[in-house]
């Protein structure tokens, strides 16, 4: 758990100031949902207890540390936690879900008995590890030198009756509990383990300068142009990317400048990173009705001399999209490949601006920012 999807840090910036993020609290919801149904042994329960300040019942899933005969809650995240400060306005009133809800008494352990209940803790709960900065094998001395930073309750059940134990039902919610964890767990991969293209730069090589640089130019076969749009899911982030090799336009250079230049993107060829259509794009980008982007240079450049190890050249233009114009300044890998050009770049894309839809998310699981990059390579070869 604690190495993947998440490693100690993602689990530690979850949680940073002692509060949970929105990855953290849908987590929470999620895993309190989980240990109610009673599906995993006991050890793993739903802390429900009144909001000290709502009195609407909060719900906490735990896990309790076993020692000496009894059960223990400990707040990973130390005193400042919001359950325990709601344990603490409740006078230790609290009911804890596993399968059924049973009231108990959370009682608060002395500072100078809790080291012990803190290292089986650390033992038997992998997702506090990140969080208390003590080894679990450590001496004990160590968990007596943190002890007073990490609140320990005894849980005292209320006695409750017996009943029939309805082993079909466990079974059944296990059987659904383990289906649900295995679909996220397949969503984490995908997100996680699903090849992204890099940003397009220059290609790594290119043959040496010849001939005159002033000419007309325009785009060869291998030049490539596209979107890049950043997702999160569960928590992780990857960037969704949209791939195109339609592409028109021509430059002009005269006397060593770019006094004219139009790219065209043919938004309607975009392809995923897996080389499928990219239904978001089409939707968001609004292909059917706009099924061009058009980068154009409203100001001369002028041009290094010899670009023959990839100048930066910053150029004014403006970027079409939607039926909509807006000015733009881009930064340019430009290089010499033989006669021709190699042309790198991007241009930053706010949806809003461009009057675009904002891209479809993934409801509780996940979002698409609502910005993106738009990114090219030019191979351009002299004008026949």
């Amino acid at each position: 758990m604690a190495r993947w999807p998440y490693n100690h840090e993602d689990l530690r910036a979850m949680y940073a100031g002692g509060r949970g993020n929105t990855t953290a609290r849908r987590w929470a919801r999620f895993w309190a949902a989980v240990h109610g149904t009673g599906a995993f042994p006991r050890r793993w329960v739903t802390l429900e207890v009144p909001g000290r300040r709502s009195g609407r019942t909060t719900r906490f899933p735990l896990g309790l540390a076993d020692w000496q005969g009894g059960w223990y809650l400990v707040s990973m995240l130390g005193d400042d936690c919001n359950w325990v400060r709601n344990v603490r306005a409740a006078d230790g009133r609290a009911t804890l879900r596993h399968g059924r809800a049973r009231p108990a008494h959370l009682v608060e352990v002395p500072v100078e008995e809790r080291a012990a209940i803190i290292r089986r803790y650390l033992q038997k709960v992998p997702g506090a590890r990140p969080h208390i900065p003590v080894h679990r094998t450590a001496p004990l001395a160590e968990f007596e030198a943190v002890a007073a930073r990490y609140p320990v309750f005894r849980v005292d059940y209320a006695p409750a009756p017996a009943r029939r134990r309805r082993r079909w039902l466990r079974l059944s919610l296990a059987a659904i509990v383990a289906l649900v964890v295995l679909l996220v767990g397949a969503v984490v991969a995908a997100v996680k383990l699903q090849p992204v293209p890099s940003p397009l730069a220059l290609p790594a090589t290119a043959a040496p300068p010849a001939g005159t640089l002033d000419g007309a130019y325009q785009p060869a076969p291998g030049s490539l142009a596209g979107f890049r749009i950043q997702q999160t899911v569960l928590g992780l982030t990857s960037d969704v990317v949209g791939r195109t090799a339609d592409i028109g336009g021509a430059a002009t250079i005269t006397a060593g400048r770019v006094t004219d230049a139009t790219l065209r993107i043919g938004l309607l060829a975009l392809t995923s990173g897996n080389g499928k259509r990219a239904p978001q794009f089409d939707i968001s980008l609004d292909t059917a009705h706009y099924p061009d982007a058009t980068v154009t240079l409203t100001q001369p450049a002028p041009l290094d001399a010899s670009l023959s190890s990839g100048a930066a050249l910053p150029v004014t233009g403006s970027l079409t999209l939607h039926g909509i114009t807006r000015p733009v300044t881009v930064t340019l890998s430009i290089r010499r490949d033989g006669a021709g050009l190699d042309v790198a770049g991007s241009v930053p894309v706010a949806f809003a601006d461009f009057d675009l839809a904002a891209p479809q998310g993934y409801g509780a699981f996940g979002s698409l920012a609502d910005h993106g990059t738009a990114e090219f390579l030019l191979l351009l070869q002299p004008r026949a």
